[in-house]
């Protein structure tokens, strides 16, 4: 096809009459030419090719088969979409196809190209191509660029939806909306949410769906939610549409169905989410669709291989009866732990190959969004190569990855690891949900003896990587991740300290090198938070050192020492070791605490188990968000319920801290006093509706 020595070089040619977009295609050609060879060439806008010439014909044919068709014959080669964005990919398909042009290389900076001296092709062939899903959506930060896009052939939801989620009430704003627009729900309107048989809700929604659409005709999808929450309209029109106390799909069909009518050119969509439940008794317009929410069933284990199989299953094939469009919303993070590797791809792979054996045509990926989660460029590019072909070969790819972004020493490591961990993952049949704490990810797949190992083979190359920016943020994830192994592990090899013969609490060195080392990592990375509600890593590293210092050298003779509890334990809660095993809770609620939201939390402990000490020292957390509080008041009694000392905490209206309280027993009580068998008694905070404590260490000293 190419060689420096041989000219004429070939010319691209485009329709005389092509558009802005066909035109932008062969620019991209020409781009990605120039990156590999160096060299630029002509774009000729003609319907006749001259014979003298050879030529890279690119076109568009609404009517072929596939989405895009590769060939050559003679001695031309022609590159073919059904749309210009088809036309596109399989530009960069011909690229990654016959040259050593990757994406890596498209945006490497000049002086790391070595420049192609010659591209050999086949003499003939024909390549057709089309993906297994008609929408593709990895919804991390890489895929928010279009080099990305153009290159791993995805879609983008700010590109392609006028109205995305749940923000009907955002789009309405401008409008002074009637009592009607909201749902009834007995003899009242309730604003929480909409009537869907409103002829005026219908009229706001259509009028600002035609001016979203007319001000950009590319956003041609429309996601029509009830509110998130479980209140459903009982007004006369929607109880006649089919509306029942806890189901509000009829109305929400029946309002889709009018703006289908309507807007033909436009699909409109809904979620199979709370209130939208079963499938309506009328026919359904062929532009609507629905989403599928995975929410509730991922929990890092393949679909059909749990026992929501059966029912996932049913419920797809009902929508899809009854829809011609199915897409599915699925998640591929820890959202409690962005730095949680969490390497679900073979997990997703085998989804993705239900997905398609039961019709789905649409996949999106939520995942870390415009937060950094670890290792998520690799994430998106294998599930953007997986959306297009399942049967993908991950541990190739996984490999072609690294090789290609890191030195091969380095390379080899990470792909080593990760292929171990990708493969534990998916063997494992404990559950991992979406929001998890440390505790589980170890459980399900990060044995810290082999994350150990790896971690230091992986800090052996930090001196020639110190300006590497994706090595960088790969070291802060996996540094936060050590530190929240050894926090869970309390004591001991993986943990952060351990107990000497005087049960003093000795903090490891390492702690301090691994804080300083996370604190310098993250801001070079310029990384900033660590999860979902966007907890910040300075915070984080400041919170252990806090810690850190409070723990060292302390006594803790209660450690795993034997006791009881007498109250009534939360189901999700029952691990009581948790109290006194030398771990500490921070600011997430799902590491290391003991939540008790069903009873106030009281201990019978022997006292010859917290022999010799002066001191009782508890540790609370209190997230106003989850009603969990701190506590009222702390007791200590005889096995007879007599009190013999109560200290009363000052109300705190911090919505979200940790506090340490101090019980001391050898001034204002005599140690003397206390029964062999003694209460230690945690009493919640007396407020109205949902209210949790949250109990870490016990320590006695």
């Amino acid at each position: 096809m190419f060689s420096k020595n041989q000219k004429p070089y070939p010319k691209i040619s485009i329709p005389f009459s092509a558009d802005i977009l066909v035109t932008k295609a062969a620019e991209e050609f020409n781009a990605n030419f120039k990156i590999l060879t160096g060299e630029t060439l002509k774009i000729e806008r003609s319907n006749h090719l001259n014979n003298k010439d050879t030529y890279i014909l690119l076109r568009i044919n609404p009517t072929q088969k596939n989405n895009f068709c590769i060939s050559k014959k003679d001695k031309n080669i022609t590159i073919q979409g059904t749309t210009a964005q088809n036309l596109v990919y399989g530009i960069s398909d011909f690229f990654k196809r016959f040259t050593d042009l990757s994406f890596q290389g498209k945006n490497a900076s000049k002086k790391e190209i070595t420049l192609a001296s010659e591209i050999h092709i086949p003499k003939t062939f024909r390549i057709c191509d089309s993906p297994q899903f008609e929408y593709r959506e990895p919804y991390y930060f890489a895929n928010f660029q279009p080099d990305f896009r153009a290159w791993n052939k995805t879609n983008y939801l700010e590109l392609e939806w006028g109205i995305w989620g749940h923000n009907l009430p955002k789009i309405l704003k401008e409008y002074n909306l009637p009592e009607t627009v909201y749902a009834k729900v007995g003899n009242k309107r309730n604003k929480s949410q909409f009537c869907f048989t409103s002829d005026h809700l219908f009229n706001y929604v259509n009028e600002k769906v035609k001016t979203i659409y007319n001000s950009d005709n590319a956003l041609n999808k429309y996601m029509i939610l009830p509110n998130d929450n479980d209140i459903v309209c009982s007004c006369g029109t929607c109880k006649a549409a089919g509306n029942s106390s806890s189901d509000a799909a009829p109305a929400v069909f029946t309002f889709l169905n009018k703006l289908a009518k309507e807007n033909r050119k436009l699909i409109f969509f809904t979620t199979a989410y709370i209130t939208v439940k079963n499938i309506p008794n009328f026919k359904a317009e062929d532009n609507t669709g629905i989403f599928y929410s995975t929410s509730a069933i991922q929990k890092g284990i393949p679909i059909e291989e749990t026992d929501c199989f059966k029912t996932f299953e049913d419920d797809i094939k009902r929508w899809h009866n009854y829809l011609k469009n199915v897409y599915i919303w699925d998640y591929t993070v820890n959202f409690d732990n962005y730095f949680d590797i969490y390497p679900i791809i073979k997990v997703t792979q085998k989804n993705l190959k239900l997905y398609q054996k039961l019709g789905v045509n649409g996949v999106f990926f939520h995942g870390s969004e415009y937060n950094y989660s670890t290792f998520q460029d690799l994430k998106a590019t294998l599930f953007a190569k997986l959306l297009w072909n399942p049967n993908t070969n991950v541990d190739e790819e996984i490999a072609d990855y690294f090789h290609h972004r890191f030195p091969e020493s380095l390379a080899n490591t990470l792909t080593n690891y990760y292929l171990f961990i990708d493969n534990a993952f998916l063997a494992s049949k404990k559950e991992l949900s979406i929001y998890s704490g440390i505790h589980e990810t170890v459980k399900k797949y990060l044995d810290p003896k082999t994350f150990f190992a790896f971690y230091k083979e992986f800090d052996s190359y930090d001196e020639n990587n110190r300006f590497h920016k994706e090595y960088l943020k790969i070291a802060t994830g996996l540094t936060f991740l050590k530190l929240e192994i050894m926090r869970d592990y309390g004591f001991g090899v993986y943990g952060f300290g351990v107990l000497n013969e005087n049960n003093e609490i000795v903090v490891k060195d390492e702690i301090a090198v691994l804080l300083d080392k996370l604190a310098s990592y993250s801001s070079k990375a310029d990384l900033k938070t660590y999860n979902e509600v966007q907890f910040k890593i300075n915070d984080y590293v400041a919170s252990w050192r806090e810690i850190a210092f409070k723990y060292h050298k302390r006594k803790h003779y209660f450690y795993k020492k034997p006791f009881e509890v007498i109250s009534q334990l939360d189901e999700d809660y029952t691990n009581i070791k948790v109290l006194n095993d030398g771990a500490f809770g921070l600011k997430d609620y799902n590491t290391n605490w003991h939540i008790s939201s069903t009873d106030d939390l009281v201990l019978k402990i022997k006292k010859k188990d917290i022999s010799p000490s002066e001191k009782i020292i508890l540790s609370f957390l209190q997230d106003t968000k989850h009603a969990i509080y701190y506590p009222s008041s702390i007791e200590l009694l005889d096995t007879q319920n007599n009190l013999i000392k109560k200290m009363n905490l000052l109300s705190d209206q911090t919505e979200l801290a940790t506090k340490e309280v101090s019980i001391t027993l050898s001034t204002t009580l005599d140690y003397a006093k206390l029964p062999d068998i003694f209460i230690l008694k945690i009493n919640r905070k007396s407020i109205s509706g949902k209210n949790a404590l949250a109990c870490d260490e016990i320590i006695f000293n």
